[in-house]
């Protein structure tokens, strides 16, 4: 099979499976969009209510941005439970008159955009240009709704078009599409003098390996072992070589963790970030591209007509005259106009200068990116990422003849929402490049740093091959070993199971009384809810603090209970109010958890049930994201019998267990003394 063969094979594929999870993400938000009532949907924050316009000024590209504050007749802050978030797609309109049954768009009046900011104060939107008419004539109270982000959609869409019409594929593209086998490995003629005198020897063979002459490495990272670290050596080394380096991830926070290490690293005009400023860091964003524009002397051909654009606006804003407001709004057009001419030459003197370009993977599809040219493109984080999305750098940069990937393919996938579409999308670029080419292609990082031997043992076992290493600084270290703590057999034990067997602690489906947020998917299970304010309750009483406890669940619905009876506890005054941001108690999702770490966590499984049935806990990643985020103590509650019967590596862990962790066997009566004895 030639190239263009297995180019449109795999394409094919990528096109039918994107076209029906775009069409079950538009359907999954139409519905709740349509169905549910205004109120219902802002409790949920998919909705801001009772907004209006308090600025409007002009940003990177000419686009315009909504300034929005809180309507303060009734209320002076945004709610903080909405999950509106930065980079969100969302829609702002006006709200109908108090009589009507449903808010309903209209269509003239309808703004669409990306979310900029949010904060309690104000929400920032960069407006789409087609809708820049409707956005001046905004006015009175509106109401925003969280919208499908079709642009990440569009760039894979967009990428998959080319590689489908690709006729001379470049040899890197002939390597990634498995048509060809990467050069063999070799060491680098001179040694390699590392900035980072700190890396363990399988970092420093990592480094080695992704400078080899080899196109393609892979860096597998499991938790804890300096995966990041390694990444920033291996971009300083290609700096230092005269190359320019392309870095990508699935996310903005996986790309500004990058970034944060890399400042101060590389020169400020060297170092750029793509991407609007309210995405990236506060400490890190004088690399941001709008913020150099901004600054520096390339930039300053523009800012005069920024600022006669957002002057402009302003008078707009004062005069009642419609005639006026259309010869304004006639002249704004023009400015605009020149604007992005003058601003296309700034950012080509701007990016010229940049030896290191940070981007999420959709962001490296920005049409101003096509010009410069990279030697590397480095994709941290790729198996959280779909191979759709890792095409776009590859096909927007033809000359690019090196790419470093890393992650780790034993952690989270990339969210999927079809589940036929688990086959073709679940498997990523790095499980594929691997299978096309061998181990030899691919090396492990083995020294972690984060949990203490006991904890990382059957992770390490069940999906790294025994092979991890806890490093010395970690391997016995125990709760009781900070200085707050108090010494107990408890803070000295590194991993508890708590077996709820015997069917007296039965999982449910959510009702109203626990939460209108989910339907029959997901689960919770009222009595180890209770078991885990226990164990909280316990771990505060020797002197562990609140900041130092995460608590995680693989269902929404248990992560809801428990948050609510953490809160009770709070308003009764058995738990202390959280204040301090570094001292709150984290309650979370398995997603919610990837990339963290806590000194203790307590994992809350949930099922339990006579079938064996244990749904989310089929996916062995997701518990070996939540086994791998503690330091120091691991609490796992649940029913070994259940778990047992539902899969081998659950078998495995619960038998595990027996061995190396303190069981402990619960009763029912003091899950429901304890809840007596609270009143809640």
């Amino acid at each position: 099979m030639d190239d263009v063969e297995v180019a449109s094979k795999l394409t094919k594929r990528f096109i039918s499976a994107l076209k029906k999870e775009r069409e079950e993400d538009i359907s999954q938000t139409q519905a709740q969009l349509v169905s549910l009532p205004p109120k219902v949907l802002a409790r949920r924050g998919l909705a801001v209510l009772n907004l209006r316009v308090s600025n409007i000024r002009t940003a990177l590209g000419g686009s315009l941005v909504l300034e929005l504050q809180p309507d303060t007749a009734v209320s002076t802050e945004i709610d903080r439970g909405v999950a509106i978030r930065t980079g969100d797609i969302v829609a702002v309109e006006k709200m109908p008159s108090a009589t009507a049954k449903r808010l309903k768009s209209t269509a003239s009046a309808r703004v669409e955009g990306v979310i900029l900011r949010v904060s309690p104060k104000q929400i920032q939107v960069a407006v789409d240009d087609k809708f820049a008419d409707a956005a001046v004539a905004l006015d009175g109270r509106l109401w925003m709704t969280k919208l499908v982000n079709s642009v990440t959609y569009k760039r894979m869409d967009e990428a998959m078009d080319r590689l489908t019409v690709l006729s001379a594929p470049t040899r890197l593209q002939r390597i990634v599409l498995g048509s060809l086998k990467p050069s063999k490995p070799k060491s680098p003629e001179q040694p390699v003098k590392y900035f980072d005198n700190k890396l363990n020897d399988s970092q420093k063979d990592a480094v080695q390996f992704a400078l080899s002459a080899s196109e393609v490495s892979v860096i597998h990272g499991p938790p804890g072992t300096g995966k990041t670290y390694t990444v920033i050596e291996i971009i300083r080394q290609l700096v230092e070589s005269g190359q320019r380096v392309l870095v990508c991830g699935p996310s903005n926070i996986s790309v500004d963790t990058i970034l944060e290490r890399l400042d101060g690293l590389i020169a400020p005009t060297k170092l750029l970030r793509v991407g609007h400023p309210a995405r990236i860091l506060a400490s890190t964003q004088r690399h941001s591209l709008d913020i150099i524009l901004r600054t520096s002397d390339a930039g300053q051909i523009v800012r005069d007509i920024r600022v006669e654009i957002d002057d402009s606006f302003a008078r707009i804003k004062k005069t009642r005259s419609g005639r006026e407001k259309s010869e304004i709004y006639e002249n704004i057009r023009h400015l605009r106009k020149e604007y992005r001419m003058r601003e296309k030459k700034a950012l080509a003197q701007v990016l010229d200068q940049g030896l290191v370009v940070v981007c999420t993977l959709h962001g490296a599809g920005s049409s101003f990116l096509s010009a410069i040219e990279f030697s590397t493109i480095i994709i941290d984080e790729v198996s959280q990422s779909l191979e759709p999305q890792c095409w776009i750098p590859l096909l927007m940069h033809p000359e690019v003849e090196k790419l470093i990937i890393a992650g780790d393919n034993k952690q989270l996938p990339p969210t999927i929402k079809v589940g036929m579409n688990e086959k073709v999308l679940g498997t990523t670029l790095f499980d594929r490049l691997v299978a096309a080419h061998g181990e030899q292609i691919k090396k492990l990082l083995n020294v972690q740093y984060r949990m203490n031997d006991i904890i990382m043992q059957y992770p390490s076992a069940s999906m790294y091959n025994g092979k991890l290493i806890a490093d010395d600084s970690v391997k016995s270290r125990t709760l009781a070993d900070l200085e707050y703590v108090m010494r107990s057999d408890e803070t000295e034990t590194k991993v508890i199971w708590i077996d709820t067997q015997g069917g007296e602690f039965p999982e449910s489906i959510p009702d109203e009384s626990i939460t209108t947020e989910f339907d029959g998917s997901s689960k919770y299970n009222d009595l180890e809810a209770w078991l885990v304010i226990e164990q909280v309750l316990s771990l505060l009483d020797k002197g562990v603090k609140m900041g130092d406890i995460g608590i995680i669940s693989p269902y929404n619905a248990q992560v809801t209970l428990i948050s609510k009876r953490i809160e009770a506890c709070q308003e009764i005054g058995v738990i202390q109010n959280q204040t301090e941001e570094e001292e709150i108690l984290e309650i979370s999702s398995v997603d919610g958890f990837q990339g963290r770490e806590k000194n203790a966590i307590i994992i809350s499984l949930v099922r339990s049930n006579a079938n064996g049935e244990i749904g989310f806990l089929t996916d062995d990643r997701r518990l070996n994201v939540a086994m791998t985020r503690p330091t120091r103590f691991l609490c796992v509650i649940g029913d070994a019998e259940t778990l047992s019967r539902g899969s081998t590596f659950l078998k495995r862990w619960a038998d595990w267990a027996m061995d190396n962790a303190d069981i402990r066997y619960p009763q029912v009566g003091e899950a429901l003394e304890l809840a007596t004895r609270l009143s809640l």
